[in-house]
């Protein structure tokens, strides 16, 4: 006589096609040395090389991922400055060291003032760095100049070094100049056109690869304000609020010259202790960008398209869903209105540390609310029904 628990098993494995996983969140950090003259100034350098390597090695033991994105001015220095340095890093170069020797993934980003994309690539190769595929952000809706992402899409030749030509296969970010109104999407598609960036092309071989939600770590942000962030996505993929067809890959942003100032370091590691908790739990994992895109294409390389907090943009959403959720005027000043169809529903408004600013439970299907005491700037506000996040997003107050 069979056993329950045997024919419970029984029972799985023969609807084992019926059942579906939800998706893993992925987790990585991302850090830019922007172009700024402060990387000539050699105790800047060595200052910011210290703190590099002590956060490469706390990354590698813990099992954090780091995508480290570099610039003309900084690669120009890594050439000229390190070579006093090689016995601290096995002999090698930061960035050899930081790739070789701790697993940190190396990209070009280029504000191309005189040089282009292909000639950062060219210094990462003379650094004896293999050539990234990853475009380390850009414009996404600029027309005009040479520095468009559109010039990439087929390769493009250096200015600098104009024999080198350089073809990448993935486009991350998609800015906007002050970073004032950046996309903020999940998921891989090619672009079409700057005028029509989230429409999918298949006939170009460019990609977008998301990277979720806007995660940057500021002095005026709190680590708490960040793991709510982190949360807050873990709990709409597991909630079903987010496709389970989707890949969610995330980023957490830094600025690398900010590593010198002990406190932002501490910071970074205590975002990256909280993060490792979520990933212990089995709700994420961590991985660079070449090991997603890797897996994606390795997976069918399907288009999806999402963008955080927000509606379905590619792919199916249940009709009762539709529009029911409106909150506007965005730009707002004085009122803003919320239009919920569901149950009785908790709105919060916060600032970027995370601060409650504003609270309301809803009862009805259209609220207004005043706003008028709150100053003009920024912020990011919360629809939740329970334990379940309906709606998220930034909130410009004028």
């Amino acid at each position: 006589m069979k056993t329950t628990a045997t024919l419970l098993l029984a029972f799985l494995l023969s609807n084992f096609h019926t059942l579906k996983a939800q998706p893993v969140v992925y987790f990585d950090f991302l850090s830019h040395n922007e172009e700024t003259s402060s990387w000539d100034a050699p105790f800047y350098y060595s200052n910011n090389r210290n703190y590099l390597v002590n956060l490469a090695t706390y990354f590698a033991a813990n099992g954090i991922t780091w995508n480290m994105q570099s610039d003309w001015t900084y690669l120009t220095n890594v050439i000229e400055q390190d070579t006093a340095y090689f016995p601290t890093t096995n002999n090698k170069n930061i960035l050899r060291w930081m790739y070789e020797d701790k697993g940190v993934e190396m990209d070009p980003h280029a504000h191309e003032s005189v040089y282009l994309y292909p000639d950062v690539a060219k210094l990462l190769d003379s650094i004896g760095l293999p050539e990234s595929k990853v475009i380390g952000g850009s414009i996404y809706n600029d027309f005009n100049g040479t520095n468009i992402w559109t010039n990439l899409v087929y390769g493009q030749y250096g200015s600098v070094f104009p024999d080198h030509f350089w073809q990448p296969e993935y486009l991350m970010g998609g800015g906007t100049p002050n970073h004032v109104d950046d996309i903020k999407y999940y998921g891989f598609w090619n672009p079409a056109s700057p005028s029509d960036y989230l429409t999918h092309n298949p006939g170009s071989p460019l990609h977008h690869i998301g990277v979720g939600c806007e995660m940057k770590i500021r002095d005026t942000s709190t680590v708490a304000y960040f793991v709510s962030l982190l949360h807050d996505v873990i709990n709409n993929v597991q909630s079903g609020a987010y496709p389970d067809t989707g890949i969610y890959f995330q980023t957490v942003f830094f600025s690398q010259g900010d590593l010198t100032n002990i406190a932002f370091y501490n910071k970074i590691r205590e975002i990256a202790d909280s993060m490792n908790v979520i990933v212990a739990s089995g709700a994420a994992q961590w991985k660079t960008f070449k090991q997603v895109y890797t897996e994606w294409e390795n997976n069918g390389e399907e288009v999806f398209q999402w963008e955080c907090g927000e509606q379905l943009i590619t792919g199916t959403e249940p009709a009762e869903n539709k529009n029911a959720i409106n909150i506007y005027p965005n730009p707002a000043s004085n009122q803003l209105t919320i239009e919920y169809q569901g149950a009785t529903a908790e709105f919060e408004i916060t600032d970027v540390t995370g601060s409650s600013v504003y609270f309301l439970k809803l009862s009805s299907a259209f609220t207004n609310i005043d706003i008028s005491n709150l100053s003009s700037g920024v912020y990011l506000y919360r629809l939740a029904e329970k334990d379940r996040i309906l709606k998220t997003g930034k909130l410009l107050i004028q």
